[in-house]
């Protein structure tokens, strides 16, 4: 039922998911379709309602009755004809074994109805090898077989794979649109919920699990930290704050925060997104030149991708060079 609501709140997804189910209901859809979005989750959501729908067995007009033998399945993620590709944990690439034996099943009878789904969430993670072999199949598909293939949008689409599937792009999500939203769902705290939503980057979901995990507190508490901190002229205290789990979203927020007082320092101010915290960016600016605040903006910004892309990487020693770094550049 959540994922059901999730398509019917918002209209930005529930247009897409008309059109999909429409174009069914009249024999039109196109048996390949891939699904583009600057989020993972809503192309997520948008492909899992549709593919439940298109299984039911006692489709509620454009919707999964949620209940009958196939909707359980689903939920039970144990449906004999709903096939995901996923790719390896380890290497976050499919295999193309895997992708082979799937190929095969998909070509037998549907067990439960007449219509069959493989799911493929990430285009990303498929191989030149995994799409040679999806395109075989995709040229000559089996009967009441549809194919649906989640892609980020700057991920780009080998071309041939591209011309045997029919796109669908997820529009941005705005904000005036997240303004009315906020207004209709009469969200107690609304400057709040903004502010999130421009934190992470205009994604719904991230917004929501940011609220849910109260990362506004730690936000807060960071932020306060590094305002009490640029009087002791000492940054290493940040090190036992910084070093966790949550390391990337912290260093996340400094980013922000440091781009704001760029932003603020060039007299560009309808961007900024940590409205709550001028002052701080406000001491930031008093505090640091204009080229002083883009060296540590740059250092954070460094730290973060290497945090995120070396595996194995000493976390704890790489921030704390570079809040030595950072204490050099305070105290010329």
């Amino acid at each position: 039922m959540v994922k059901k609501m999730y398509i019917k709140t918002f209209s930005y997804l529930n247009k897409i998911y008309k059109k999909i189910i429409i174009n069914y209901q009249k024999k039109k859809l196109h048996h390949a379709i891939i699904v583009e979005s600057y989020y993972l989750y809503d192309i997520y959501w948008l492909i899992y309602c549709i593919s439940k729908w298109i299984l039911c067995h006692n489709k509620l007009n454009i919707y999964a009755c949620e209940t009958c033998t196939s909707c359980i399945l689903i939920k039970k993620k144990n449906h004999p004809d709903f096939y995901i590709f996923h790719p390896n944990k380890l290497d976050k690439i499919c295999d193309i074994e895997k992708l082979r034996k799937i190929i095969i099943s998909i070509q037998n009878t549907p067990q439960q109805n007449q219509n069959k789904i493989l799911w493929i969430p990430n285009y990303h993670t498929l191989t030149l090898f995994s799409i040679n072999t999806l395109l075989k199949i995709l040229e000559e598909p089996p009967k009441n077989t549809f194919f649906f293939i989640g892609n980020i949008i700057g991920n780009t689409l080998h071309p041939t794979f591209r011309s045997r599937l029919l796109l669908h792009r997820i529009p941005i999500v705005t904000e005036k649109f997240i303004l009315n939203w906020i207004k209709k769902k009469k969200i107690y705290n609304q400057k709040k919920f903004f502010i999130e939503f421009r934190i992470n980057n205009h994604d719904f979901h991230a917004t929501i699990q940011s609220i849910k995990k109260k990362m506004w507190v730690k936000r807060k508490f960071l932020y306060q930290t590094i305002h009490s901190l640029i009087n002791q002229k000492n940054f290493l205290k940040l090190l036992p704050i910084l070093n966790n789990k949550e390391c990337i979203i912290q260093l996340n927020w400094i980013i922000l925060l440091f781009l704001d007082s760029l932003k603020k320092k060039s007299n560009i101010f309808y961007t900024i997104i940590n409205i709550d915290y001028i002052d701080l960016i406000h001491k930031i600016n008093q505090t640091y030149s204009y080229f002083y605040i883009s060296k540590i903006l740059d250092i954070w910004i460094k730290c973060r991708y290497q945090i995120f892309t070396i595996k194995n990487i000493n976390q704890e020693l790489l921030i704390l060079k570079n809040l030595l770094k950072w204490n050099i550049f305070h105290n010329k």
